[in-house]
């Protein structure tokens, strides 16, 4: 596993009467200092994450440097791209403006979730997927040429 260690407490997976994910006895949550990264681009990602408390800051690599894009506060999810489509990490993420507690979603819970969705919405996931990765390669690619 790629994702960074934190902090830990394991409790089971239970869904509330709307399938959605809460605590229970095998979810797990982690905690992470300001700085902390979660992950980092390029990795491979076996999770995803939903914010209990904190700020998430998401940032893109271009010439060596973090560049920020984009931040997730409470009952934000992220890292789930990598879940989708098995692909590696397209930005890195970071604890920032003091520490952050996240719910981690593994790749099984996340799959069973998307099995129980209707077929077209999942179809419709990975395309949506499959244009934000193209557009986040093209946008890449013009900052460098923009440089």
């Amino acid at each position: 596993m790629n994702d960074q260690d934190a902090t830990t407490d394991s409790k089971a997976e239970k869904e509330d009467d709307d399938g959605k994910i809460k605590r229970g006895a095998s979810t797990e949550k982690r905690a992470f200092l300001e700085g902390q990264y979660i992950f980092r681009e390029g990795e491979s990602g076996d999770l995803a994450f939903v914010v209990l408390n904190g700020k998430v800051e998401i940032s893109h690599v271009i010439e060596d440097k973090d560049n920020p894009i984009g931040t997730v506060i409470k009952g934000g999810m992220f890292g789930e791209m990598a879940l989708i489509d098995n692909g590696l990490r397209m930005a890195s993420a970071r604890a920032i403006e003091g520490s952050v507690e996240v719910l981690v979603i593994s790749r099984e819970v996340f799959h069973k979730k998307l099995e129980s969705a209707d077929p077209f919405h999942r179809a419709l996931i990975d395309i949506l997927t499959s244009h934000i990765r193209g557009l986040a390669d093209q946008l890449v690619q013009a900052n460098i040429r923009a440089s």
